[in-house]
């Protein structure tokens, strides 16, 4: 009988186990929420089930946007991806939506980061990519983006011409910028074609000429 009461006066009370009791149920239902896959919809259609911690590389690699819908047991509805903490992590900044306000680029309340660098890099080719690729002698048309134009220079940077001799096109413009800025010209003798390109717009900065 001492042996019992000892035991007994070691329980915790009533309440509080109960209460325990309850944690422990939510803890196990919030892990087993945590688990399960979530049909994931778009236009109308479900294109797949997730679980939440799967969500978040897709949203990463746009194959599923925060604009997508999930279906919530709880309220028995159909949510934003946007609303989960995984859609909100990949959500644009508010200073991205200012830069893709600045250059006049669509966006909306569920444009991502991700989409914000594609758009970015869709913008007309600036001056400055055109004048750098006519300085290499690299053929471009009216309509390229700012992806495409870079993606040329670097290719072209990478070979083996660039360090060749400069063409006599791209001397005759480093003449010709530096006389109309009055500075004496600062290029080697043989200069490489790289070389040539870097001269040309150091000195079209200095005259304020394409950037």
């Amino acid at each position: 009988m001492s042996h019992f009461r000892c035991l007994v006066n070691t329980l915790p009370p009533l309440e509080e186990f109960i209460s325990l009791c309850h944690r422990r149920v939510e803890s196990k239902t919030g892990r087993m929420r945590r688990i399960m896959k979530l049909p994931i919809a778009r236009d109308g259609k479900v294109i797949g089930e997730w679980t939440k911690t799967e969500l978040y590389p897709l949203l990463r690699a746009s194959e599923v946007f925060p604009s997508d819908c999930y279906w919530d047991d709880e309220t028995s509805r159909w949510r934003r991806l946007a609303e989960l903490p995984c859609g909100k992590s990949v959500l644009a900044t508010p200073a991205q939506r200012q830069l893709l306000t600045n250059y006049d680029l669509p966006w909306d309340e569920f444009t991502t980061k991700y989409q914000v660098q594609e758009l970015m890099e869709s913008r007309p080719c600036i001056d400055k990519q055109r004048a750098f690729m006519d300085d290499l002698e690299i053929a471009h048309f009216d309509e390229m983006t700012t992806k495409q134009a870079s993606d040329l220079i670097d290719a072209e940077l990478d070979k083996e011409t660039p360090d060749g001799p400069a063409t006599s096109t791209q001397i005759a413009i480093i003449r010709s910028l530096a006389a109309a800025a009055h500075i004496p010209l600062t290029i080697s003798s043989s200069p490489t074609r790289r070389d040539a390109a870097c001269e040309i717009q150091a000195l079209r900065c200095f005259a304020g000429g394409p950037r």
